[in-house]
């Protein structure tokens, strides 16, 4: 599987369809002008899904667990990580 950049602390949106990614910020609220960092890969090879499309927030705080609730539409098998100093401390899975 191919690497992509890391992010130090905020939330990934991992296992979402296909061009939806998007859809996705947008349910979140998400917008560029935010300024804060963010990362938006669509239609990269994943061995699970054949593509899909992939979010990372920097410095961004939300709960996973609202996430999910809010994609979970969009993205139903989607998975959220909550990212602290490069580590996954907490994952929900749609």
């Amino acid at each position: 599987m191919e690497k992509y950049p890391k992010i130090k602390n905020g939330v990934t949106i991992d296992h979402i369809a296909p061009g939806k990614a998007l859809d996705v910020l947008k349910a979140l609220g998400m917008t560029p002008e935010s300024g804060n960092p963010m990362v938006v890969l669509i239609n990269v090879k994943s061995v699970k899904m054949g593509k899909k499309d992939l979010v990372k927030l920097e410095n961004v705080t939300l709960d996973p667990a609202k996430v999910v609730a809010k994609v979970k539409a969009i993205a139903p098998k989607a998975t959220v990580n909550l990212i602290k100093n490069y580590e996954v401390v907490k994952k929900v899975r749609a």
